[in-house]
């Protein structure tokens, strides 16, 4: 699902600008401050590219140390506790041996993709929409997996608890249904019914999606949104309904939904096995440690201390 998972993406994974700027906000408020001078050669030309333009507009320019100083004034604090952050996950994984697989790593970014058609178009959603690259979205998604481990580390789950999960919610060992489709969404059920007239008329579905659809998530895409599962939770019950009742390429409605009137095209339907004992089991582990755990929020701050984390200078502090 498009939306859920652009939404999850931008939580879970850090944008490659905020990283970038780390490095770039370091060095020019040590420069700026006259800190560290001993560390920073100076060699006459710190002022001019602090002054260096990097951007004009209406016969005004824009110079390096005015984005730095804006950057910092905004960004700084919270790339500040990403970098710290970071280092204390780093030393309690080596601390207690702690590592993902290259098999979880590959599995949490399938979760992370579907819904996108391929890999190739995850990773342009990625870089359109976040800033980032495979490489950035590897990383950060290995670092949250190893949050969780470490916020699950001291808490134990049975293997009669986990056994007590599975059968207490049968539908996890079952086949899952996944649904991919498109949609056009108008404010009035008339409207729809003009863009169903045109379609069967014709007019290609993109088309139209791009022109009359007021679901900005979806319009420049040609309406579509993604895979889903048969019995999404966000999505509405009618939506549900119609889209099991259509075939691949099959188009329906309008139907009502929450945002306005939509006319919907079925684009695959794809029976996917449950997974095997083994990997289910070891997800509802984890899933029933984290539900016992603290935040990762918490977690994070915990580390934080454990490391003797300190901010030395006062302006960037977390606000």
């Amino acid at each position: 699902m498009r939306k859920i998972q652009i939404l999850k993406a931008v939580i879970v994974l850090q944008t490659v600008c905020l990283i970038a700027l780390a490095a770039l906000v370091a060095l020019k408020w040590a420069q700026a401050r006259g800190d560290d001078a001993r560390d920073v050669p100076d060699d006459g030309g710190a002022g001019e590219r602090e002054n260096r333009p990097v951007a004009e507009i209406g016969g005004r320019t824009i110079a390096l140390h005015e984005l730095t100083e804006w950057l910092l004034r905004d960004h700084g604090p919270a790339v500040l506790r990403r970098m710290l952050v970071r280092e204390a996950i780093r030393l309690e994984s080596e601390a207690y041996g702690i590592s993902v697989s290259e098999r979880e790593l590959e599995e949490e970014l399938a979760r992370l993709m579907e819904g996108y058609g391929d890999e190739d178009a995850f990773y342009e959603a990625m870089r359109e929409q976040l800033g980032m690259s495979p490489e950035d979205v590897r990383a950060d998604a290995e670092e949250r997996l190893l949050l969780e481990k470490i916020a699950v580390r001291p808490i134990l789950i049975t293997d009669e608890e986990v056994e007590a999960y599975i059968r207490e919610h049968p539908e996890l060992l079952e086949p899952e249904a996944k649904l991919t489709f498109s949609w056009i969404v108008t404010e009035e059920r008339d409207e729809a019914e003009a863009v169903l007239d045109r379609l069967n008329a014709g007019e290609t579905f993109e088309e139209q999606a791009r022109i009359y659809s007021i679901d900005g998530y979806t319009a420049e895409y040609g309406g579509f949104y993604g895979m889903v599962d048969s019995d999404d939770p966000f999505l509405d019950e009618q939506v549900l309904k119609l889209l099991a009742s259509l075939e691949p390429g099959e188009i329906g409605g309008p139907v009502e939904t929450a945002d306005g009137w939509a006319v919907i095209r079925l684009e695959d339907r794809e029976i996917r096995e449950g997974p095997d004992g083994r990997r289910l089991r070891e997800r509802v582990r984890l899933e029933l440690g984290l539900a016992a755990a603290p935040s990762l929020k918490e977690v994070e701050d915990a580390l934080l201390e454990k490391y003797g984390a300190k901010i030395l200078d006062e302006t960037l502090t977390v606000r």
